[in-house]
């Protein structure tokens, strides 16, 4: 689980109601269906509007799994590999898939068995795999559109339910003890607006901020796996491998050097 967002959420829980109890005498104030329904459906049935029903089920579950699931991505573990399947290719090509595990990120997988199952070039490679991240990156931007077009929303349906509690006001400022209304029926219309503003500010906006970020750092991994695997299609040596991969990394995340690669794997003497 990703611990930065659990916090988040139970902070944002924390701050909404410590808001609620402490701006009035009456916290039951809030509990105005009335504002709610104006609020979140509106902004539901909006999104039905924009978006076609599955892609809005789709946005949903990728929250529960990219902004709530685990976080880390392991740059080096996958470097480690890359370099150990180096060494295999340039020793003995046959034996690179028995380095492959179900634990291996998938888009190694497949790059690898493009260099041993089909044998294509460093060029077809790098076309293909280029091709591949262009899409990855083209999905994770129509998901990340998905929220920042929802947050949109909740803000102006909160401003049309302060709207029509106005409006309700207004209906009935002539009626006899009408001037002992007006300070409730005002607070009651501007609900819907700390709804809105809630809902648009400590919701929708960073799930999409968090969607952006998870998009960003999975690419750079992924551009990390396909200059590897290229390399390892060019047959350059271990030590200039590692080094170029790490340098995807920012300082304090790189492997420490001093080791050659050759002391990662058994897999005997490496081939000039």
């Amino acid at each position: 689980m990703n611990l930065a967002a659990i916090l988040g959420l139970l902070f944002s829980i924390a701050i909404g109601t410590y808001s609620i109890l402490e701006s009035t005498k009456n916290p039951k104030l809030f509990l105005n269906g009335h504002a709610i329904i104006i609020v979140l459906g509106g902004t539901f049935t909006v999104g039905l509007l924009s978006f076609p029903f599955a892609r809005l089920f789709a946005a949903f579950k990728i929250v529960v799994r990219k902004v709530f699931g685990r976080e880390k991505l392991d740059y080096l573990g996958v470097i480690k590999q890359i370099v150990e399947i180096s060494i295999a290719y340039r020793n003995d090509p046959k034996s690179v898939m028995g380095l492959l595990s179900p634990k291996t990120h998938p888009f190694l997988t497949d790059g690898i068995k493009l260099i041993v199952d089909y044998g294509f070039n460093a060029q077809e490679i790098d076309a293909i795999l280029e091709n591949s991240v262009a899409g990855k990156k083209k999905r994770d931007r129509e998901e990340v559109k998905v929220w920042h077009t929802l947050s949109r929303f909740p803000p102006a349906f909160g401003l049309l339910g302060a709207t029509l509690g106005m409006i309700s006001l207004l209906e009935t400022l002539g009626e006899p003890g009408s001037q002992d209304r007006i300070g409730p029926a005002m607070a009651t219309a501007l609900v819907a607006t700390f709804y809105g503003l809630m809902a648009a500010n400590l919701i929708f906006i960073p799930i999409a901020e968090r969607l952006a970020e998870v998009s960003s750092n999975d690419i750079i991994l992924r551009n990390i796996i396909k200059r590897g695997i290229i390399l390892v299609a060019e047959k350059k040596h271990p030590s200039y491998i590692d080094e170029y991969l790490n340098s995807f990394l920012p300082p304090g995340a790189r492997a420490n050097s001093g080791q050659g690669p050759e002391n990662v794997t058994s897999k005997g003497p490496l081939k000039a």
